[in-house]
């Protein structure tokens, strides 16, 4: 068997309706070059009934605990292929992305990290655009917006990318933390550029990511995301940038304040500031979704909702992650899955296969 030039790493939970999206997108590539599809999975049984489904001879993994880091280090011991394709199980991808990513590989061989932006999947009700345009913007998202939208191609470091969407070459690939909540895919990046090997962003490689369905679930994802950027600091200070600090800087100041007002009102200034800011960036975003629902004016109350969470939550979960002692995970083994028989395998259409070899 020939060594796939992509093996497609997806960790699921067992949400059958997002991996076989996700899986459909796969098999649905044209012109790809050889790959094969790594899945592991904390869900039942019929993940792997599914996953067969779709791809017969894939390897799928069962493993009872263990945090996504470890996870994916399963995922990363099982591969073959030159490339790492990582993932989620929520994402999709268009039918020419593996041939994209062999075309930009080939043009870029000096890099060593590949990847592009997570937009907002077309179709979905307003409450996810408004998201996906929240954390496009540079006022909300900053140096890592860039994840949420296309910009132009060029070299870029960690800020660029997110582990829904990311290909790594199998030999510069190094071990995900398995202490981390979250931010693995930072602090392999950071390890990586401190190791002088070279990344390279395009807007071509873009996938789509289903975003969160309702308040709670995204401020949920905000706390997460800043819980990880935090413990990757306490566990490394070098990754720390200025801006991963501002929200919880004014998560502080904005408790300081509420205390320190009746004394001295000047102290809420800087936090008039910041209302007018965050309107501002509401004005922005509810006009470029002027012609979508759900209206301008529930548009901009939702947007700017969802930029309070980002911040407040993000540094909420910051400040927690600096105060967290690592404690790496009491890791399982996951139990792998023998391969449909051949014989068993679904006829593939035209445009539903899996090339060969895998």
């Amino acid at each position: 068997m020939n060594r796939p030039f992509v093996s497609v790493c997806i960790i699921t939970g067992g949400n059958l309706a997002h991996l076989d999206a996700c899986l459909s997108s796969i098999q649905t590539q044209a012109e790809a070059p050889a790959f094969e599809v790594i899945v592991c999975s904390n869900g039942g049984p019929d993940v792997a009934q599914l996953v067969r489904s779709r791809f017969p001879s894939s390897d799928v993994g069962h493993v009872a605990r263990t945090l996504l880091g470890a996870a994916r280090n399963h995922l990363v011991e099982r591969a073959k292929g030159e490339w790492l394709l990582f993932l989620d199980d929520d994402v999709t991808i268009e039918p020419w992305f593996l041939a994209k990513m062999a075309k930009i590989a080939e043009a870029h061989p000096e890099a060593s990290v590949l990847g592009g932006p997570n937009d907002t999947p077309p179709g979905t009700p307003p409450f996810p655009i408004i998201q996906g345009a929240v954390l496009a913007s540079i006022a909300v998202s900053g140096p890592v917006r860039r994840r949420y939208g296309a910009h132009p191609a060029g070299p870029a470091d960690e800020r660029f990318f997110t582990l829904c969407n990311l290909a790594v070459r199998r030999e510069a690939m190094v071990d995900f933390p398995n202490d981390l909540v979250g931010a693995e895919e930072n602090a392999v990046l950071s390890e990586m550029h401190d190791r002088g090997l070279l990344m390279h962003y395009d807007p071509e490689l873009a996938a789509f990511h289903e975003r969160r369905a309702t308040f709670r679930s995204f401020a949920e994802q905000m706390v997460k995301y800043g819980l990880g950027r935090g413990q990757l600091t306490r566990r490394s200070l070098r990754t720390l940038r200025p801006a991963y600090a501002v929200p919880s800087l004014f998560l502080v100041y904005c408790l300081a304040a509420s205390a320190l007002a009746t004394v001295q009102p000047l102290v809420l200034v800087p936090m008039v500031v910041y209302a007018g800011a965050v309107g501002a960036t509401a004005v922005n975003i509810t006009w470029g979704l002027r012609d979508r629902p759900p209206g301008h004016l529930a548009t901009l109350v939702t947007a700017g909702m969802l930029i309070l969470t980002v911040h407040l939550g993000y540094g909420m979960g910051f400040l927690q992650g600096l105060a967290t002692r690592f404690r790496p995970a009491e890791q399982g083994t996951p139990v792998w899955s023998d391969p449909m028989p051949a014989a068993a395998a679904p006829a593939a259409t035209a445009l539903e296969f899996s090339p060969d070899p895998v």
